[in-house]
């Protein structure tokens, strides 16, 4: 998924910072289109969290609408997800819970679901490719 380096305009409503520490808090008005590249994934919203200065991870929040399902993607790099709330489908039709931790590795290929829709938190070095499903 889209991965990017937080500029100024970009501060999250959620965002807290004191000195050296950060915290995030969901804020509704943080939420933003996702893409892969340059293609809007329906259903699909991110807010960047936290990325670590030497560039080994970015971190956002992911929300899958109701319904909502990916393009097939191949990852770039491992990927983490953690599940909040909902339910997240990957394609062979297995179920990932709140509390559940999912890792896809670096190359590996596959699309995601969910039907009652949900939030999980990524954390990835680099984002993902399209590989088949593109509108036209």
């Amino acid at each position: 998924m889209t991965t990017v380096r937080l500029t100024d305009e970009m501060v999250p409503f959620g965002l807290n910072v004191e000195g050296a520490r950060r915290w995030y808090s969901i804020d509704e008005r943080d939420w933003r289109p996702m893409k892969i590249g340059d293609t809007v994934l329906p259903g699909f919203s991110w807010i960047p969290v936290a990325d670590d200065e030497g560039g080994a991870w970015s971190s956002y929040w992911m929300r899958l609408q109701p319904g909502a399902r990916s393009f097939e993607h191949r990852h770039d790099s491992t990927e983490l997800i953690m599940i909040l709330d909902g339910v997240f489908t990957d394609e062979d039709g297995t179920d990932f819970l709140p509390g559940n931790t999912v890792c896809y590795a670096a190359g590996s290929r596959h699309s995601t679901s969910s039907a009652e829709g949900c939030t999980v938190l990524v954390v990835s070095q680099t984002g993902s490719t399209i590989v088949s499903g593109v509108p036209d």
